[in-house]
């Protein structure tokens, strides 16, 4: 087996561990033909790294994303926060770009409207 296929197979092994791990040390060090190796395996004169493996973005890996009936669910309760909340809404309502305050009966409509999604996205209590 020539030495890039083996990096390369070494790579392909190392690399879920790399991506499940929150810290790794690597070590880099430089081959006969002056190729950068790199490996969690400490050898002489390499130069030792701790290198976050996770992108900090991204939410834990044990939190299964959310289904879109939940995030349904969760828009839904966050109008009714907002319809119920007394503060004064607004909405572009012709399209210029220019807000213009909800009317009492609007805000009664969406207040239904997001009472229904309400109802459908979100478990029952107890089910």
């Amino acid at each position: 087996m020539s030495r890039p296929t083996l990096l390369i197979a070494l790579s392909l092994v190392l690399a879920p561990g790399l991506l499940l791990a929150q810290e790794t040390t690597v070590y880099k060090s430089k081959n006969a033909d002056g190729t950068s190796v790199y490996t969690q395996i400490e050898t002489r004169g390499a130069e030792r790294s701790q290198v976050q493996s996770r992108d900090p973005n991204l939410p834990p890996a044990e939190a299964a994303p959310k289904s879109d009936t939940e995030v349904a669910c969760e828009r839904a309760r966050a109008n009714l926060t907002l319809l119920d909340s007394g503060k004064t809404l607004q909405r572009d309502k012709n399209g210029d770009g220019t807000p213009e305050d909800l009317t009492p009966e609007e805000i009664a409509s969406e207040r239904d409207l997001a009472t229904r999604q309400a109802s459908a996205y979100c478990p029952k209590p107890g089910a």
